[in-house]
């Protein structure tokens, strides 16, 4: 299908079907100039109201909210993989120097970034160093990344309630869509994997716009694909540092998400707080479309 535009009154989005068919017709951003580094929303919205909105979307975070991962990146043996690996493409550089390479580029990366939440894109530090080292194979970085993913991850499954409470949001019609800080390079294909695409209207990955939570740029971007005023928009995550701020400044509804933790945040809190999606769900159909 190439690539589809979608034009609100704040934003041009283009989707781009063929990237990956795959995804069970699932759009994700390929490019949204309104929002990209520097800018910042352009149209505020009303926070001061004392009665919450009918909530009529969820908006997830992924990672430790509907996944249960848990990631190893100080792994000694990663680079030494790594090195081995970019040998069958000609580069001689060692483990050693790779991991400084990477290290050295990561906060180079991050210090000329304009934005207050940097993100990282590792894709374009591998790529960078592939480049220093005379090889020039946008496949080579790519699978570097992934190749790292795999061999840093050592659990990676689903929440029990996940899939039941999601088949049940989509039964009653609740607009879904995601917001995650993570890297494009393997989001989409984890997301895949794990047969959570079907249930999200929309996917919005922090590495496409170099900025990641708190900023709420991303949840604006959110509600904008959802069609939905924030206040009508409910946002479920599990850290209180990085999951309750950005929605709460564009005056959306948040859910805290405590799977492991007795975690009790300061202002801003978030308007309800739970350990399972069972009961943020409950809450959600209490508060539900008129």
């Amino acid at each position: 299908m190439g690539v589809r535009h979608y034009v609100s009154e704040r934003a041009v989005f283009l989707y781009d079907d063929a990237q990956d068919s795959s995804l069970h017709g699932v759009r994700f951003i390929t490019d949204c100039p309104k929002y990209m580094v520097g800018r910042t929303a352009s149209k505020e919205f009303d926070t001061g109201g004392e009665a919450m909105s009918k909530i009529r979307a969820v908006i997830f975070d992924c990672y430790g909210t509907l996944v249960d991962i848990y990631t190893n990146e100080g792994k000694e043996e990663v680079f030494q993989y790594l090195a081995r690996y970019l040998q069958y493409y000609g580069a001689t550089i060692g483990a050693e120097q790779l991991k400084s390479a990477y290290e050295l580029e990561r906060e180079r990366y991050l210090k000329t970034s304009n934005e207050r939440y940097p993100e990282l894109d590792i894709e374009m530090v591998f790529a960078t160093i592939l480049q220093k080292e005379g090889i020039n194979n946008p496949f080579l970085a790519e699978s570097c990344c992934k190749l790292r993913r795999v061999l840093t991850r050592e659990r990676f499954q689903l929440f029990p309630d996940t899939l039941p409470v999601l088949r049940e949001m989509k039964r009653e019609g609740y607009p879904l869509a995601m917001v995650s800080d993570a890297q494009k390079v393997f989001y989409f294909e984890e997301v895949r994997t794990l047969g959570l695409d079907q249930f999200f209207d929309h996917l919005i990955v922090s590495t496409q716009f170099g900025f990641k939570k708190p900023d709420p740029r991303l949840f604006t971007i959110a509600c904008d694909l959802l069609e939905i005023p924030p206040a009508e928009a409910v946002y479920i995550g599990d850290s209180a540092e990085k999951d309750i701020k950005g929605p709460k400044d564009i005056g959306m509804q948040m859910i805290l998400l405590n799977r492991s933790s007795d975690e009790n945040p300061q202002d801003p809190g978030p308007d309800y707080s739970t350990k399972n999606l069972w009961e943020a769900w409950e809450w959600i159909k209490g508060r539900g479309r008129s």
